[in-house]
């Protein structure tokens, strides 16, 4: 019996140790779940207005929550800070030129949420160290310079909600610029041509003075050219009256001492030489026409001719050929002097 009770109290103690071991190991790993055991690095930053911003808000980056806010802050000059921490599993995702943006829904659907935005830098951001809002110009000028990674959304509501803050910008932007063209413009109404208007302006009147001296110069030329087609429409005048004057003109051709008379007048010489030349004309075309009737008689003997020489001239090539491949002739035939031109005889040539 002793021996039982005493093996007993090691069991009780045994059951003990396992259950405190056990509390000690759920509360070990709830600390992990929530975090106890980690280490956190924390960041400051700063926005224009508080409205959706919350103590314990997650920080989430496409869609995982890297961190959360501690702690919001009204500053003197009336802009909200805000104390937040980034999970030490994400610090490399704290980049320089991170920015951070306040999503919240115009139509009261989803709530509101905190962006962060890494940049495309390889530097990670210190500890302590403050991260820029896309409320205020610098964060806006990271994003316009292309220094940000902005990762697409996969909700289509998401999309257009996110990209109304853009939008809004890309407005404020247009109205900006809306507004220094208004005061350009005023500033030239008044008088003042600096800007880009009053370039135009002195340009138009450059190009306006131009154009008169062109036009100037174009009716004195015009003005030279009628003169000029006054004195040949004169003239024109002057050989249509003479041509429209036939009997002027027919009494002038056929005036005893004009050339038309003087040509005729010389004992019918130019009507023999001419029928002369038809007779010599006529002559030469009955002996061409006699040649070509020759020439058609005996076109079929020319054709004999001309195919027997051509099948003497192949046959001469065959025998020269063969004479030429024959190795008994070969350099056995004497050269024959070559006559320098068909005008001269061997007589004539120099030895």
């Amino acid at each position: 019996m002793k021996f039982q009770i005493r093996f007993a109290d090691q069991i009780v103690g045994l059951f003990i140790i396992l259950a405190v071991m056990s509390v000690v190991f759920i509360l070990i790993m709830m600390g992990i779940n929530q975090r106890w055991f980690a280490k956190d690095y924390k960041y400051t930053s700063s926005f224009k207005t508080g409205n959706g911003l919350s103590v314990g808000m997650p920080i989430k980056l496409k869609g995982f929550q890297i961190g959360s806010v501690d702690k919001i802050n009204l500053l003197e000059d009336n802009t909200v800070e805000i104390n937040f921490h980034i999970f030490d599993t994400y610090i490399e995702k704290v980049r320089k030129n991170s920015v951070l943006e306040l999503s919240v829904s115009p139509i009261g659907i989803g709530g509101s949420g905190m962006l962060f935005y890494p940049g495309k830098a390889t530097d990670i951001i210190p500890e302590l160290s403050f991260i820029p809002s896309t409320d205020f110009e610098e964060g806006k000028e990271l994003i316009a310079k292309e220094l940000v990674n902005i990762p697409p959304g996969d909700d289509t509501i998401l999309n257009i909600i996110n990209d109304i803050s853009p939008l809004l910008r890309s407005v404020d932007s247009t109205l900006e610029s809306l507004d220094e063209l208004l005061i350009s413009a005023n500033a030239t109404i008044e008088g003042d041509m600096e800007g880009p208007v009053g370039d135009i302006i002195e340009e138009v009147a450059v190009m306006v003075t131009m154009l008169n001296n062109a036009l100037s110069t174009a009716m004195i030329a015009a003005n030279e050219i009628l003169t000029n087609t006054s004195g040949i429409t004169s003239n024109l005048e002057i050989t249509t009256a003479g041509l429209t004057d036939t009997k002027g003109l027919v009494t002038h051709l056929l005036d005893p001492k004009g050339s038309i008379a003087t040509l005729l007048d010389d004992d019918d010489e130019l009507y023999k030489e001419l029928f002369s030349i038809v007779a010599e004309i006529a002559k030469t075309t009955e002996e061409l026409s006699a040649f070509v009737k020759y020439i058609n008689n005996t076109q079929p003997q020319i054709s004999e001719l001309l195919e027997g020489s051509r099948e003497a001239l192949v046959k001469g090539k065959d025998v020269l050929e063969g004479l030429s491949n024959n190795p008994l002739l070969r350099g056995g035939i004497t050269g024959v002097t070559e006559q320098p031109t068909t005008f001269m005889s061997y007589g004539e040539e120099e030895f």
